[in-house]
């Protein structure tokens, strides 16, 4: 390699977005902006971001199931075919091949943003396509602040240290070649999803609960989106200020109890998503979808990943949730994503990025930090209602309650690890079944994956994150 993986995903963007006809006439080297990047491509061109973040190793499986598996509710046993065994023993090393894809397909969904904000006419027409980008842009942003750096809140994170966030690249590289990437603080990283995220909130499209809308960016979902940022950065009134503008007026109602078991295997949209990536059948990958490595092998799937014995004792015998588990030969298999009927493939459902009961708990949390712990318990109950409980009464003890809600609650959705991490807890699993892995504090370097050897070696500007060596 000559130059970076940041500069590799700037070279030929058009050619980067999904296939059209009009697009498809011409060799993609023939094209220039000014016939590409037109009002005229517009939605083709966005639709084309969103086909990036289906890629295999971002939201297609692998990025919300190593999300998972740095935390306490998942395992891998024995009896697994060999996928995912280094992230969950945290063997991780820059070399990681997986984790080196997921880098490239989250920066390949930064960069054609970017051509969306920087080169698409600005129009009446465009307006909102461009308001889209800063959503994902933004999304993507993040996304790599939580596989590549400590959270915000972590005992050991220095975000205003050189070098302790991501490369925020906010323009279109129109020299690939010499471009190499620095990375910015943690704060700044931090600075500029808020600010695009705030851009979104004003000309992303509207969106409605049970619409085909939520499968695109929308101003709720960069409100949806900007509580989780400042939940993580720590900034309470503003987790409760943006949480209520979707909670107050129940515009996305909480799935009712009897709804809970199977609202993750729907191919339409449910009355709880913000924002969802929407899988189709050519979408699939077969056995390479995400539910796949969930599903057990007597129900046509791999079964590697299995709930640990700490998240079972979580689950109440009247909480609903528990139609999401299914026990077999003594294991317990997590069957919230065994795919959706209409697709007919064994786990592949769309992926809910965004669903208001995690706002609700952000709000919650929030609440309690804030000392306010009726407003918290209020908020928590509303949830527990929701998934057969009876209401919590203990308002004293309602951070521990909200800790374990989320846990119940976001299961499978990529939040385990960095809901760890953030509160700085310890990851320890003890089931004697699991393959052996490591004790992990707060502070232990692994908290945040490695930069890819590749970007090292290619990009003498970039800083490998602490602890870490080829």
């Amino acid at each position: 390699m000559k130059y970076s993986k940041l500069s590799i995903l700037a070279l030929a963007t058009v050619g980067l977005f999904s296939a059209c006809t009009k697009l498809d006439q011409n060799p993609q080297s023939s094209l220039n902006d000014s016939d590409a990047v037109t009002e005229g491509n517009a939605r083709i061109l966005a639709n084309g971001v969103y086909q990036r973040m289906k890629a295999l190793e971002y939201y297609g499986r692998d990025f919300m199931i190593v999300s998972d598996l740095g935390g306490n509710d998942m395992k891998i046993t024995s009896q697994n075919s060999n996928r995912f065994i280094t992230e969950f023993q945290m063997n991780y090393t820059p070399l990681l091949a997986p984790q080196t894809n997921t880098w490239l397909n989250v920066f390949r969904v930064i960069t054609q943003a970017n051509v969306l904000i920087n080169k698409l006419p600005q129009t009446g027409n465009t307006a909102t396509i461009i308001g889209e980008a800063y959503f994902m842009r933004a999304l993507a942003d993040f996304d790599l602040m939580r596989r590549y750096t400590r959270p915000y809140t972590n005992v050991d994170a220095k975000p205003n240290d050189p070098n302790s966030g991501i490369p925020v690249i906010s323009t279109v590289i129109d020299n690939p070649a010499t471009y190499k990437a620095t990375r910015n603080t943690l704060e700044e990283s931090y600075n500029a999803v808020i600010s695009d995220l705030k851009v979104a909130q004003q000309t992303a499209p509207d969106a409605q609960s049970g619409s085909s809308a939520i499968f695109t960016a929308s101003k709720d979902a960069a409100t949806a989106l900007l509580t989780r940022v400042y939940l993580y950065k720590g900034q309470w009134q503003q987790v409760i200020d943006e949480a209520s503008k979707l909670l107050d007026g129940n515009k996305y109602p909480l799935y009712e109890a009897s709804a809970v078991a199977g609202a993750f295997n729907l191919d339409a949209p449910g009355s709880e998503e913000i924002f969802s990536v929407r899988f189709v059948n050519t979408d699939g990958g077969g056995a390479s979808n995400f539910g796949y490595m969930y599903v057990p092998a007597a129900s046509g799937g791999y079964g590697d990943i299995r709930l640990t014995a700490a998240f079972m004792d979580l689950l109440d015998d009247k909480d609903v949730r528990k139609g999401h588990v299914s026990t077999l030969d003594g294991s317990n298999y997590l069957v919230k994503f065994s795919g959706n009927k209409a697709t007919g493939q064994v786990g592949l459902v769309n992926v809910k990025v965004l669903r208001i009961s995690e706002v609700l708990l952000s709000r919650a949390e929030a609440y309690a930090e804030l000392n306010n712990f009726q407003k918290a318990t209020d908020d928590v109950n509303a949830l527990r209602a929701k998934r057969g409980l009876d209401p919590f009464t203990d308002v004293a003890n309602i951070k521990a309650e909200i800790i374990k809600q989320r846990r119940l609650e976001l299961v499978g959705e990529g939040f385990s690890m960095s809901d760890l991490f953030r509160k700085n807890g310890v990851r320890n699993i003890t089931d004697a079944n699991a393959l052996s892995t490591r004790v992990t504090q707060p502070n232990d370097f692994r908290v945040a994956y490695p930069i890819p050897q590749s970007e090292i070696d290619a990009n003498s500007k970039m800083v490998q994150n602490p602890g870490y060596s080829k």
